[in-house]
């Protein structure tokens, strides 16, 4: 018979290890001497030990290894045993090829913006909540806090106070992103429940077992760009919408603060796509927008008549001509009145030398007093098909959505104009990466 510590070695398992499944009744020595306390083991104990280990790296448990060593154990259930295993480690491998495609993701971000990423997004499940809410067709983020101050004076009413530590939060209902016109629940959390009326619902918020989250501080009339990083990060990560997404106003209406401080949690339900479904969209490099419906706008800025000889950044060109009106209008933007929103490229017909086709702008709340050499226009009211980009890939955008995406999507151009949008993603220190999103309308 063999000491401990000689056992120990010739197996290459510690004798710490030998004595901790000696006490779990698992591996026991063949003796111990009960005057020293020594403890002896054999050869033929080897066998045993090494099916405890093989059991061990197929990342069984020890109480599972104890039941699967013992000799009037069916073979049914061993079979049922290891096919329980199987299944496990078939969902830690595709979490962790989840996992692997995530940082794959994030260092191609890395390479392109040359920094981290403005926004990080976390896969979360939410909790069922009892709720207060309030539906509503909205025309924009201004009214959520007159819903959210009526929804708070008839709690009051009924003795319920604000809980700081239950922020409110909006759902909206819409299959499509609007701008205005949303269709859209105010809700408050509660601790039990109270009656309600034609105007205030009381009623569960169902569980979201998988949300995408990312936390967004700053004022909502910019939000849309934190949207588009949440959408991008989705696509990149291979997951799809699974239902309506919601706001939680961590600190918001009802803080009183700087709205530029304003921190809120957007939730986005997810499904992951299959493996095959992830593998294929990365090897056609498909690009799927979103579909969004916007009101009517108007933008007042310089125009370009004339013809480009690509697209910037393209083919080694740092600049074009419509560069050079970007220029201009970027040195006299202080002229324009009234301006209440993002940076436009709007391109309304076809390249020529008679006549303008292109404004590089920005969007008015009203026209007044047009500066010397600008115009305005007015688009409509429009569904379109907003892509993500980078002024280096715009070219390569305009040609992904003409020649590949729009016919094999189904939809077709509709007779209204495309735009650049440049909003607070875009940034004009690094013009080639910045980013910016081409909106095609469509029918």
């Amino acid at each position: 018979m063999l000491k401990i510590g000689e056992f120990s070695k010739l197996a290459q398992v510690s004798v710490k290890t030998l004595r901790y499944y000696a006490e779990l009744g698992l591996f026991r020595p063949e003796w111990v001497d009960r005057y020293t306390g020594y403890r002896y083991y054999t050869l033929q104990q080897l066998a045993r030990l090494n099916r405890i280990l093989a059991l061990r790296d197929l990342g069984f448990s020890l109480e599972q290894i104890e039941r699967l060593l013992r000799e009037d154990l069916p073979s049914s259930e061993l079979q049922r045993l290891m096919r329980l295993r199987q299944a496990e480690l078939e969902q830690q491998v595709q979490a962790e090829q989840a996992r692997l495609a995530r940082v794959a993701a994030r260092l191609r971000q890395i390479e392109q913006e040359g920094r981290q990423p403005r926004y990080d997004v976390l896969i979360k499940p939410v909790q069922p909540r009892l709720v207060a809410g309030i539906r509503d067709t909205i025309a924009g983020y201004a009214d959520i806090g007159g819903l959210v101050g009526e929804l708070r004076g008839y709690l009051q009413g009924r003795g319920v106070a604000a809980d700081p530590l239950s922020p409110c939060l909006a759902v909206y209902y819409d299959a499509e992103y609007l701008d205005r016109g949303a269709d859209v629940e105010v809700a408050v959390p509660l601790e039990r429940r109270v009656r309600g009326n034609a105007r205030v619902a009381v009623h569960e918020l169902p569980a979201l077992t998988t949300a995408a989250s990312l936390v967004y501080q700053g004022n909502h009339d910019r939000i849309a760009g934190a949207y588009r990083a949440l959408w991008a990060w989705m696509q990149a990560n291979g997951y799809r919408t699974g239902g309506p997404n919601r706001e939680v106003y961590l600190q918001g209406f009802e803080s009183g603060s700087d709205p530029r401080n304003y921190v809120t949690e957007l939730l986005l339900p997810v499904q992951q796509l299959s493996t095959a479904s992830v593998i294929e969209k990365k090897e056609e490099h498909i690009m799927e927008p979103r579909i969004v419906a916007r009101p009517a706008f108007t933008v007042v800025g310089l125009p370009f008549v004339g013809f480009i000889t690509s697209a910037p950044y393209e083919n080694g060109v740092q600049n074009n001509e419509i560069g050079k009106v970007w220029e201009e209008f970027n040195a006299r933007y202080a002229e324009i009145q009234n301006v209440c929103g993002p940076a436009y490229g709007l391109c309304f017909g076809m390249p020529n030398d008679r006549e303008p086709w292109y404004i590089a702008g920005a969007e008015v709340s009203r026209v007044e007093k047009i500066p010397a050499g600008m115009m305005s226009m007015t688009v409509p009211a429009q569904k379109y098909a907003v892509f993500p980009c980078t002024l280096g890939a715009l070219g390569a955008t305009y040609r992904y959505i003409t020649e590949e995406w729009q016919s094999r999507a189904g939809y077709t151009h509709a007779e209204a104009p495309d735009f650049e949008l440049y909003d607070e993603e875009w940034d004009a220190s690094d013009p080639q990466h910045g980013k910016l999103s081409v909106y095609w309308p469509i029918k």
